[in-house]
């Protein structure tokens, strides 16, 4: 009897189980106003023809240099099929060495996008300004860094001077209402750009005293200003 009674009480325990799973999960849906649901269906729409469009054009690029280079395989052909055995192991010889040096050509850029990344990290600028300062050589890439630097220091400067404009400087050390350089997130030992960005937002006049006494040379977090 007592089986009977616990297999009894079972589908009911089921079913009060799989009731609370359908509440909970109605509870957790999101609903829209026909308007709302509107705009999404068409933002989606959107973006999923942008993509189309873009794969599409893709594929015709793709399709347009697949035919070039067929024309251009039938009309190589033909002109050595009249060659004699000499020209046409000399004009093989010579594809040869185009495809050398298309493949190092290729290896020169990657190793100079290498070697472009490593200056960029060395110098603490992000590697997303690569096509703009890679040169020809390393030469050249050094110096459009410098130039870069140059002009990264003069905007950091300038915004420097526009944060702490109608502030007055504390004073250096950890005497009087100075802040200690030591865990200072502008300062060189201790560069966060996280707790930069913390302080300016729960304590600027406290940001605006370290960044003063740290005088930072790099790009630093300085927020928005007026």
């Amino acid at each position: 009897m007592e089986n009977e009674e616990i297999q009894n009480q079972q589908p009911a325990q089921s079913e009060s189980q799989t009731e609370q799973q359908d509440n909970q999960e109605q509870g957790s849906k999101v609903t829209f106003t026909d308007e709302q649901q509107a705009a999404i269906d068409k933002m989606f729409a959107e973006k999923i023809a942008k993509e189309r469009q873009r794969a599409e054009a893709k594929a015709q690029a793709a399709a347009k240099q697949a035919e070039q280079a067929k024309e251009e395989a039938i009309k190589k052909a033909a002109e050595r099929a009249k060659m004699s055995a000499e020209e046409r192991a000399k004009a093989e010889q010579e594809d040869q060495q185009k495809a050398f040096a298309e493949k190092q050509k290729q290896l020169n850029q990657q190793m100079r996008e290498f070697s472009t990344k490593n200056m960029l990290l060395d110098k603490g600028i992000s590697v997303d300004l690569l096509p703009l300062v890679m040169g020809a050589d390393d030469d050249e890439t050094s110096q459009r860094l410098d130039l870069l630097k140059k002009y990264r220091d003069k905007e950091i400067q300038a915004a420097t001077e526009k944060l702490m404009s109608g502030k007055k400087a504390p004073t250096a050390g950890n005497g009087g209402s100075g802040v200690p350089l030591n865990g200072n997130p502008w300062a060189d030992n201790s560069w966060n750009l996280t707790q930069q960005q913390q302080i300016l937002t729960t304590n600027p006049e406290k940001a605006r005293q370290m960044i003063a006494q740290a005088q930072p040379k790099q790009a630093f977090y300085f927020g928005k200003t007026n």
